[in-house]
């Protein structure tokens, strides 16, 4: 199964809303969604989405960034969020095991959600060994879910092979759009996930794991799109604007310069990018010279990127 985690923002939002409409099984694919803003009506309304059309979708119910850094911020969020968890059995409560977070704290989550399956999300947790123990012996943690390997071996040897998912940050995310280059490799955990035994994988989209919540006029305009490459591993190919100044060109023309080299990519290795609605609608902007917006630009990339590695997954591709 394929886990990807996301920060709750809006093109995320609206690129795991778009995959509800697809044709494509979801059966396979367990988003994780780790909010930072305060206001709930947009995350409210997805995982209703997903909870509606019989769809799996985690929810972390002690997020800790941004505008939910502060108790008082996360028990308001909470008191707007719990009841729509607890009316949609297709969610699933995920709780971060973080510095700081006690085994009595994960016992009363336990509790609280004792007649549903849950996650538990390790990264860097001040567990003993004998609180670990205890969790994994635990029946209705669906996932152990670690974060970018941070649990030392001797924990992680003692969690249950088939009910964990790594999820890592695959993504080398640069501060200038413009120094993106040749392709790099992402990641081949769809090809070992099984073989070792574990329930599944994830990753942090084109997006990575460190949470910027601001953005500027763009001097570049970047397109990461993932592709499944001859060896059967899956790389991200960095498509950028030929105009890379912010004193040159505007940003439509950009993005356009941008995507027309990643549909004339598509194109010409359908075997490595697939066939889905996000490449689709790049088309439909590069044909018709219009301009979303960045934030659709970015919608599109995670929505192709969840998309291929479903296919890969799904061995559709």
């Amino acid at each position: 199964m394929y886990f990807p985690y996301f920060y709750a923002r809006q093109s995320e939002l609206l690129a795991l809303a778009s995959m509800i409409d697809d044709h494509r099984s979801l059966e396979n694919l367990v988003p994780v969604i780790e909010p930072v803003l305060a206001a709930t009506p947009r995350v409210n309304k997805l995982l209703r989405s997903y909870s509606e059309s019989g769809n799996r979708l985690g929810i972390v119910l002690n997020p800790d960034k941004h505008e939910l850094a502060s108790p008082h911020a996360v028990k308001t969020w909470l008191n707007e969020t719990i009841p729509i968890v607890d009316a949609n059995p297709n969610l699933l409560p995920v709780l971060r095991c973080v510095p700081g977070v006690t085994h009595q704290y994960v016992d009363g989550f336990l509790k609280r959600f004792s007649q549903r399956e849950v996650a538990l999300a390790y990264s860097s947790p001040t567990l003993s060994d004998v609180e670990i123990s205890d969790l994994a012996a635990r029946s209705n943690v669906r996932f152990h879910i670690i974060q970018d390997r941070k649990i030392g071996q001797h924990s992680f040897d003692l969690l249950p092979r088939n009910k964990l998912v790594h999820i890592n940050d695959n993504f080398n995310k640069l501060s200038r759009n413009a120094d993106y280059r040749a392709p790099e490799f992402f990641t081949d955990q769809h090809r070992t996930f099984r073989t070792g035994g574990f329930a599944g994988f994830g990753d942090y989209c084109s997006v990575g794991r460190e949470l910027s919540v601001s953005g500027g006029p763009a001097a570049a305009v970047a397109i990461h799109a993932v592709y499944k490459n001859p060896n059967g591993d899956i790389w991200v190919e960095h498509f950028v604007s030929d105009d890379t100044d912010r004193s040159v060109g505007d940003t439509a023309e950009k993005f356009l310069q941008a995507a027309a080299k990643l549909v004339a990519a598509a194109i010409a290795r359908p075997r490595e990018f697939g066939q889905n609605f996000a490449l689709d609608e790049f088309r439909r902007h590069v044909s018709s010279r219009h301009f979303p917006n960045l934030a659709k630009n970015k919608e599109l990339q995670i929505a192709h990127h969840i998309c291929l590695t479903l296919d890969v997954v799904n061995h559709v591709l």
